[in-house]
């Protein structure tokens, strides 16, 4: 099988790195990203992709052959038509991935690989979710979505920062907040499969499913295409700023009317879109550019704190809807 569209390039204006940790040919052709940034932890899931960017390399690329080596030793291996591949670590170290692009000879034509710390399960989230086994006061309400924030992506969401700087970290928690609603609104399973359901729909070039598919929103902060396509984090808006309808009825035939504008929007960037939404790291980073965004749009001039506190939480209830259906009609 060909390399698939979805990996064929990197976001316009991003590095591999922007998208989580990576290593690149020398000579540029490809690069291999790990969706989590070392240490991974014990028996947690990891996705790697390989972007083919070098369109020679791409047409010869048939297969891709991954290799994981805890510790040194023996090697896991498995062989994906697509240059996508997910390992979870079975013991703490050091950990070796690699993968090797092959022709339709299964000739090396290409090699890549990564070397990653493993770790146990973060020991203070541990102790807090067996405590609150036992016990009446507040605990932590999704264990699983928990895990999944503090061990795999804590290094993302601490990076954010917003637009203009201020004491505090309310801007930090808003964007948590935000990202705890998304990752608890489906399974790692369910984002796992929009994703692989809209990699087909862009490689096929079916127009009409992709409309269906970005009905949904994408990755771990569950951001709408639609939106991030509005609200780039650099460059031109890549739709013009448009507003929904709140009423139910309204909203569902505006927001297909969005949605396919979106979809008539060049190839190219409907790829890098995707891949922004894609991984976790650009995902957070998009997520929270558009928070700041949105907070800039209607109530320019409050800091986050205000954002969370004042008025009784209004604004970041607006912001926050804005941000899951919008944005949308104000009155």
């Amino acid at each position: 099988m060909a390399v698939r569209k979805t990996e064929t390039r990197i976001p316009t204006g991003l590095v591999a790195s922007d998208l989580g940790e990576s290593f690149v040919a020398a000579d540029g052709r490809c690069a291999l990203v790990s969706f989590i940034t070392s240490p991974l932890v014990v028996n947690r899931e990891n996705p790697y992709v390989v972007f083919v960017t070098d369109a020679g390399l791409a047409a010869q690329a048939q297969s891709f052959e991954w290799s994981f080596s805890e510790n040194g030793g023996t090697a896991t291996t498995q062989t994906t038509e697509v240059g996508e591949a997910v390992y979870s670590p079975q013991g703490t170290g050091s950990l070796s991935a690699s993968v090797r692009i092959l022709d339709g000879t299964s000739t090396e034509q290409a090699s890549l690989s990564l070397t990653q710390a493993m770790v146990p399960l973060h020991p203070g989230l541990e102790a807090m979710i067996d405590a609150a086994k036992d016990d009446t006061g507040p605990s932590v309400s999704d264990p699983d979505v928990a895990r999944e924030l503090v061990n795999d992506y804590n290094i993302y969401y601490q990076a954010v920062s917003p637009p203009t700087p201020e004491t505090g970290d309310a801007f930090q928690q808003f964007v948590f907040s935000l990202l705890f609603e998304g990752a608890s609104k489906r399974t790692l399973a369910e984002r796992k499969q929009l994703i692989e359901d809209l990699a087909g729909a862009l490689d096929s070039a079916d127009n009409d499913d992709f409309v269906n598919q970005t009905a949904e929103g994408v990755g771990v902060c569950n951001i709408r295409l639609p939106l991030l396509a509005m609200m780039p984090s650099s460059g031109a808006p890549l739709l013009p700023w448009t507003e929904l309808p709140q009423p139910a009825a309204q909203n569902e035939y505006a927001d297909q009317q969005l949605r396919q504008k979106f979809a008539a929007l060049d190839e190219a960037t409907l790829i890098d879109c995707f891949n922004l939404a894609r991984f976790p790291k650009s995902n957070i980073t998009q997520c929270a550019y558009i928070i700041g965004a949105l907070r800039d749009h209607y109530f320019a001039g409050t800091n986050f704190n205000d954002v969370l506190t004042g008025m009784s939480g209004t604004r970041a209830f607006w912001i926050a809807m804005h941000f899951r259906q919008g944005p949308l009609i104000t009155t």
